[in-house]
């Protein structure tokens, strides 16, 4: 039996069990950017109580000891398991068996059983939301997965501005010009991936390529400001690397006078935004560009960032940095 017919086969067992709840859906597009943003009305998640972020660390890991019939797959420092609370079919969540905190980075071996689930899975998003204002929804470390859309369209949907880096190279980080807020992302080489044969070269690769771009996400937060605590949005497919950096969870948005608050979480800077009301829909629908909704959320670029890159390479290149 392939991961992926093992996990919608856990799936639908938990579903029938109402060990996990599936909810009802409907999806509109809304075009921002060139990004064709998928905007998913949920009612369900209007009666769902908001999580009181305070008293988490009183509350008990729902990850420690899970639901066997949530449970997918037992790894070695690791639990593959089903999100109970489901918008996307087969949403997993990749926990660590000791507790550890969301407010720290993917560690190499994290990064590796993320990987590896992507690779079984076929097309599929990888998404881990660290620090209080990256929308994390639990304080024990977690990676998420969800599957892609087998389609002609890019996935997930910002893929389409990274297909659009000219002349763009493996291992080299870039920051897209669309994208109005501070970002890093890096091409994955699928040779050395391809070349791995074992788990430590693979770890090693991934590892290297994590702690790479997120050093240079700082040295973006360096030049472009001074946020006091640190949080920020991590995607991966089988391509790319991005890193968002955040200074906090909620959008404002108005329509028709009245205000909507979206939280934002790593899915929106992926091109998935969620709404819980038709009105958030219609509301959605009628901003200028979303890019500018997410924008809300991040990290403005500084006007003298690229001078002060400029001069740092210059230093640089001049053997004085």
């Amino acid at each position: 039996m392939s991961f992926l017919q093992l996990v919608e086969n856990k799936f639908n067992q938990a579903k029938e069990s109402k060990d996990l709840f599936y909810f009802d859906s409907t999806k509109t597009e809304k075009e921002s950017n060139g990004v064709e943003f998928s905007v998913t009305l949920v009612p369900a998640l209007a009666q769902k109580p908001s999580d009181n972020k305070d008293n988490d660390t009183e509350k008990p890991s729902p990850f420690l000891n899970p639901n066997p019939a949530l449970v997918v797959k037992e790894l070695d420092d690791h639990l593959i398991i089903l999100n109970k609370f489901a918008v996307i079919p087969n949403h997993l969540l990749i926990v660590t068996k000791e507790y550890k905190k969301q407010s720290e980075p993917p560690m190499p071996n994290d990064l590796y059983e993320a990987f590896k689930v992507i690779q079984e899975f076929g097309p599929s998003l990888a998404f881990f939301n660290c620090g209080d204002n990256s929308g994390a929804s639990q304080a024990h470390k977690h990676i998420q997965v969800i599957p892609l859309k087998r389609d002609n369209k890019p996935q997930p949907p910002i893929k389409k501005l990274y297909d659009e880096i000219h002349d763009r190279h493996v291992g080299q980080i870039y920051a897209i010009n669309k994208v109005p807020f501070v970002h890093v992302i890096m091409a994955l080489d699928g040779n050395i991936i391809r070349a791995a044969n074992d788990k430590e070269s693979l770890t090693d690769y991934l590892g290297q390529m994590f702690f790479g771009i997120l050093d240079a996400m700082f040295q973006q937060l360096r030049e472009n400001a001074t946020p006091t605590t640190t949080s920020y949005n991590f995607l991966m497919t089988e391509d790319f690397m991005m890193l968002i950096p955040r200074i906090k969870e909620n959008a404002t948005i108005e329509h028709n006078g009245k205000s909507f608050e979206l939280s934002i979480n790593s899915l929106g800077y992926a091109g998935f935004v969620l709404a819980k009301t038709q009105e958030e829909v219609e509301a959605i629908d009628a901003q200028g560009n979303l890019m500018d909704v997410l924008a809300q959320t991040s990290v403005a670029w500084n006007p003298e960032a690229a001078k002060l890159e400029a001069e740092r390479k210059a230093a640089q290149d001049s053997g004085l940095a």
